[in-house]
């Protein structure tokens, strides 16, 4: 980090923040129609603003700020199905390689060409709708615009550390939900609170400001391996939820695929 970025307010340097986090989404936007990392980018670059903005929220006023995450959330809905169909292929590939049956592996391999082409009609519609996404590119320059225009100033240090108190908090409720119920909402919940407590501990650290509370004492890692694991077990949920919206030729591939092959490969280890 240079001096002058180390020299800056808290308020100016989450400015920067959302400014370079909004700049790299529609880096992102403009690269997704023929590039699958760009959505995969630009969907991150989503979490972390949203991630962001909850933490800013109280200090910058709530209906400015809602008004920006309402935007930023279609956003990332309209990006979910051509990630998600991503994902599903990207599972189904990796069963493949592991298959240790060759029927299984066989069977998985004719399952992909039929998973690509769900894909490929997904991407079709999408460019269909907003060629090239300059939709939705503009919209992420609109909402950099906004970004701008709101009062960063009025943030201190210690509103972001109060907002990640609750974030600590509302990680810890559904942790112990998900636990409780094993439902896939609930799990898949949990994940979304874990992932949004590391990228706001990851903002922190980027602000040079000193987190507090059990989160902050826990190695960066500890969260990720969390996040990871709960999204190898979204990826099945994905996965299975594809392969039933196949066509009813492929059911015969799909019924004989190892219900062995559908686990975690590791136990989930929650946070203290």
């Amino acid at each position: 980090m240079s001096h002058r970025v180390a020299s800056l307010r808290t308020g100016e340097r989450a400015a920067l923040l959302a400014a370079e986090e909004a700049c790299a989404l529609a880096t992102a936007l403009a690269v997704a129609p023929h590039d699958p990392t760009g959505v995969h980018e630009a969907r991150k670059s989503l979490r972390r603003l949203r991630s962001l903005l909850a933490l800013v929220r109280d200090a910058l006023g709530k209906e400015a700020v809602d008004a920006i995450d309402d935007e930023l959330r279609a956003m990332t809905r309209d990006l979910s199905a051509l990630r998600d169909g991503q994902v599903v292929q990207d599972v189904a590939r990796l069963l493949a390689r592991e298959a240790t049956d060759p029927a299984e592996r066989e069977n998985w391999q004719a399952l992909l060409p039929a998973l690509a082409g769900r894909h490929e009609q997904v991407l079709a519609a999408a460019l269909c709708e907003d060629p090239g996404f300059m939709r939705r590119q503009a919209q992420a320059h609109r909402q950099a615009e906004h970004l701008r225009q709101l009062p960063w100033q009025r943030l201190k240090a210690g509103d972001l550390r109060h907002a990640l108190a609750r974030s600590e908090r509302r990680q810890a409720r559904a942790q112990a939900k998900a636990m409780a119920s094993g439902q896939v909402d609930d799990l898949h919940d949990w994940r979304r609170k874990s992932r949004r407590l590391r990228m706001q501990l990851s903002a922190l650290r980027k602000l040079q400001v000193a987190p507090r509370g059990k989160a902050a004492r826990l190695p960066p890692r500890f969260i990720s391996q969390l996040v990871d694991q709960l999204g190898a077990l979204q990826d099945l949920v994905l996965l299975h939820r594809a392969l039933e919206a196949l066509e009813p030729a492929h059911a015969r591939a799909k019924r004989i695929v190892p219900r062995s092959r559908v686990r975690t490969a590791s136990p989930i280890q929650p946070l203290a």
